[in-house]
């Protein structure tokens, strides 16, 4: 009796819920803490996740989907923030961080049970966002495969307040790329057409 009800339960928890994706994060974050706790990373290191493309992954095309893209840079930014120290910090200045922005640039498909890894890494920041790239390369020949490009919001506190606890000293943001300076722009724009059509 007790193993039917053990179906019934992950049943409806599966019909419910994105369950793997619950997983997934506990896993990713588990394995940040293991890093941290051998070795922190540095703020503007590079932070590294590895996939394999899985049948749940897969779209009509038969290659990875490409919502599937941005959801494993999602668990990326989670190890990023992590490993680095940054979100303890985030969570002790009373803040939290949001997605404010991101812009994918797909180059090839990852293909059924092609492993690959996603680099992730802050590139610079400004008084309310974190600028982070994200390369989802194929491991087989280590192309790249997608390119993002990320902003994330800080609340109720500061990227560089957030930097200065995590390194126990200031630090200056890193000039900006060119490529982020045109991206904020574009961002601008849709913003102000977007105010425009209210």
């Amino acid at each position: 009796m007790a193993a039917i009800w053990l179906n019934v339960i992950l049943l409806v928890l599966f019909a419910l819920f994105d369950v793997w994706y619950f997983v997934n994060g506990f896993v990713t974050w588990a394995v940040a803490r293991i890093q941290k706790t051998i070795k922190r990373k540095g703020v503007l290191e590079e932070v590294v996740t590895y996939g394999l493309v899985t049948t749940t992954d897969m779209d009509f095309m038969c290659h990875k989907n490409n919502a599937r893209f941005t959801r494993k840079c999602d668990f990326g930014r989670f190890q990023l923030y992590e490993s680095t120290g940054l979100w303890d910090n985030v969570v002790k200045l009373g803040g939290s961080m949001v997605l404010g922005a991101s812009t994918i640039r797909f180059r090839r498909s990852l293909q059924f049970l092609e492993p690959f890894r996603v680099r992730s890494k802050i590139l610079c920041w400004d008084d309310k966002s974190f600028y982070v790239e994200q390369r989802l390369e194929s491991l087989r020949d280590n192309f790249i495969c997608a390119i993002v490009y990320c902003k994330q919001a800080v609340l109720r506190t500061s990227p560089a307040r957030v930097v200065d606890a995590t390194r126990g000293e200031p630090m200056d943001s890193p000039e900006f790329p060119p490529e982020i300076t045109s991206w904020i722009e574009m961002n601008s724009i849709s913003s102000e057409n977007l105010r425009k059509s209210l």
